[in-house]
């Protein structure tokens, strides 16, 4: 029965992480394996038997170190702690069944279960090595992903800011070409400089935080990281550019002290949520379509929601309604930045014939990187 319990649950741990690779419970079954162990070390001093002889033994001692290879490479660091502790304490003490009478006084005891315990810390370190070896492989990897973002952001500088240079540069010999043409088409030539200019800068900004993420440490990649950018105050900026190009009635009712008052993470997050739904009513929603913008404080949130109507009592404009194409991800994108800010949001048609986007915000910045 000793002979069982010194080997047997070690030696299944160790079976069950080789054919299932169960790695969430590698912690668990060495800390049960250890605990057998322990065990039969009780249950042998208890009934004072004699030296427990066979191959059973140094089975038991070599899956232990095998556990605990297992646990410091693939369990969590306080599991991997304790249950290394435990597989090397067990490990260690199994000494003492294998001697037997031949322990003459608790220094020589202390010695031997000192000498079988190098086979568990052996095992250990090798785990950890390992795991040191994961990490390193882990980091590579992730710099490699690193670098082509980079690259890949400064081929699209490259070549589509080249491309809107030239629109703007057009548009601006265009305004001087036109001193005396029609206030409508000067307006229109005005606002698409305007527009240029703003993608350059986004472009700009967009290429110094790659720059920045490029020499940053690889433990903080996890953490989001995000550009300067506009925030709520500048919502009635964005609605007013947005009216200007719409055919139909475009309202804003926002709080000023509110927008003013959001951190500027939050700030920027309502900004794009309006930004991402006005996008979509220019490309989706049919002409004359009535479109209203709220941010208003709600319980220590703040909602914001922007949303398009059929204006049936509109005429309808004379250009060809936009072209239908397929949905993309932005707006699930911004769903999971809002989540991890701490808010929600939701989209989707209402029921006359329009859709809605929803947001609630919290009105402080979360603590720490989500």
């Amino acid at each position: 029965m000793i002979e069982v319990l010194c080997a047997g649950p070690a030696v299944a741990a160790l079976a069950g992480q080789i054919v299932a690779r169960a790695r969430p419970f590698v912690a668990a079954g060495a800390c049960a394996a250890g605990s057998s162990t322990l065990l039969a070390v009780w249950l042998w001093y208890l009934h004072h038997s004699p030296a427990v002889v066979g191959f059973w033994p140094l089975v038991g001692t070599a899956a232990l170190a095998a556990n605990a290879v297992l646990v410091c490479r693939w369990a969590p660091p306080r599991a991997a702690t304790a249950a290394a502790s435990v597989t090397v304490l067990a490990e260690s003490l199994l000494a003492l069944p294998l001697t037997g009478p031949a322990v003459a006084n608790w220094r020589d005891a202390i010695a031997v279960c000192l000498f079988w315990s190098l086979a568990g810390i052996a095992g250990a370190c090798f785990g950890l090595y390992l795991r040191q070896l994961d990490t390193a492989r882990v980091r590579a990897v992730r710099q490699a992903r690193r670098a082509q973002r980079v690259q890949l952001a400064t081929d699209l500088h490259d070549f589509v800011a080249h491309d809107v240079s030239a629109m703007v540069v057009q548009v601006q010999a265009a305004r001087v070409l036109l001193p005396g043409g029609p206030d409508e088409v000067a307006g229109i030539l005005e606002r698409v400089e305007a527009d240029g200019v703003r993608a350059l800068s986004a472009m700009d900004r967009t290429m110094q935080l790659l720059r920045e993420l490029e020499i940053r440490q690889p433990e903080d990649l996890d953490r989001d990281s995000d550009i300067d950018g506009p925030g709520a105050t500048e919502l009635p900026e964005l609605v007013r550019r947005f009216a200007l190009a719409w055919d139909g009635p475009v309202s804003l009712n926002s709080d000023p002290d509110i927008a003013s008052k959001l951190p500027a993470p939050i700030g920027a997050a309502a900004y794009r949520v309006v930004l991402e739904a006005l996008t979509n009513v220019r490309r989706h929603a049919r002409p004359g379509a009535v479109v209203e913008v709220h941010l208003q404080p709600h319980h220590g949130s703040v909602k914001l929601s922007v949303s398009n109507e059929e204006g049936t009592d509109l005429p309808v404009p004379s250009r060809p309604s936009p072209q239908c194409r397929s949905g993309g991800t932005g707006l699930t994108e911004l769903a999971n930045r809002v989540e991890r800010l701490g808010g929600m949001l939701d989209f989707g048609p209402t029921s006359t014939m329009g859709w809605r986007v929803r947001a609630e915000l919290p009105t402080t910045a979360p603590a720490g990187p989500r």
